[in-house]
């Protein structure tokens, strides 16, 4: 397995618990704590997937996802939100904005790793 996932997330705990599992399961692994850092490793990584959180310092979850959906180059990235907040609406609006899968905090570390395992294997059979 060599797909690149970018972990965008201001919390620190979170970042290491998710990295230390992607990394067990072979994943190449990069992270931001804000959403301008995001937004530079998306063109310097080329992610295959984003773990996103929405409230992130300088640029929001929210912009960061509309940006990387707008982008030609960028849109075939896989986004998944990551967040403490389990309103409707929030879950709504990240799937207008292109988000692959919308999951809340606190979490269980297997299903996001199952989550994230499915998300990538459906899109390399849809290459």
């Amino acid at each position: 397995m060599n797909e690149k996932i970018l972990i965008i997330d201001d919390e620190e705990n979170i970042v290491q618990l998710l990295s230390l599992n992607l990394m067990c399961e072979a994943y190449n692994i990069d992270v931001a704590y804000d959403g301008e850092e995001g937004l530079q490793k998306v063109e310097t990584f080329m992610p295959n997937l984003i773990i996103l959180d929405i409230r992130l310092p300088k640029i929001t979850g929210w912009e960061v996802c509309q940006k990387i959906k707008e982008n030609p180059k960028y849109k075939v990235i896989s986004v998944v939100i990551l967040t403490a907040s389990a309103q409707r609406t929030d879950r709504d609006k990240a799937f207008s904005l292109g988000a692959d899968e919308f999951l809340s905090k606190p979490f269980e570390i297997k299903f996001i790793v199952d989550r994230i395992k499915a998300i990538l294997e459906k899109k390399s059979k849809n290459l």
